[in-house]
């Protein structure tokens, strides 16, 4: 995307509202028509494409920088990655008590070996520090991405088991069919699938 010359601190004013607004919404598990809603909203919004347009030159140009920037980094932010990271609002649940919630107590989560696409981490068993996985998660819109990123990288000979991590929320359920069906799936691929709510 072009890179477009807005000053830095209005930038950082329109992302942390675009970002509240976010929070508000659940934005995490909305569905893809919800989204195109709201960012056609925040398009014509004064606050939002109202402040951008002057350094985006043309409104149809504002919708693309909204969903390929900030809200594209928004998720990876709400667990403390990227630049928007500070601006967030409402912080999603660490990964540390996502591995707990999916796996029970006694894992370490290695910080250090933190990806970002998808979100995974290496994980150790407190009693075996030998006893190591990956521990990948994201919403359930994105199971495919999870599965897609562990075979590929199995493939190129990590040799680590894969925990992949499908995460709901209250108000936006996994339902018990895509469990059953996200762990066939992963079964046939020789991963482990786990789910978890958030929050």
């Amino acid at each position: 995307m072009t890179k477009y010359a807005i000053p830095s601190d209005l930038e950082e004013e329109v992302v942390r509202l675009l970002y509240k607004r976010a929070a508000d919404l659940n934005w995490t598990y909305l569905t893809d028509t919800e989204r195109t809603r709201h960012y056609q909203a925040w398009t014509t919004d004064p606050e939002v494409g109202g402040r951008l347009l002057p350094f985006i030159g043309k409104p149809e140009n504002v919708r693309p920088w909204l969903k390929d920037r900030p809200m594209k980094e928004y998720i990876r932010a709400t667990y403390g990655v990227g630049k928007w990271a500070p601006l967030v609002v409402k912080p999603a649940t660490p990964v540390s008590a996502l591995v707990d919630k999916a796996l029970g107590h006694g894992w370490n989560v290695d910080l250090e070996t933190l990806d970002i696409k998808p979100l995974c981490v290496t994980i150790r068993h407190e009693d075996d520090e030998e006893m190591e996985q990956r521990f990948a998660w994201a919403p359930m819109r994105d199971f495919k991405h999870l599965a897609w990123a562990a075979i590929a990288s199995q493939a190129s000979g990590d040799a680590l088991p894969w925990v992949i991590c499908t995460v709901d929320s209250f108000v936006r359920k996994i339902t018990p069919e895509q469990k059953a069906t996200n762990e066939r799936i992963a079964k046939r691929l020789g991963l482990i699938s786990a789910h978890v709510t958030d929050g």
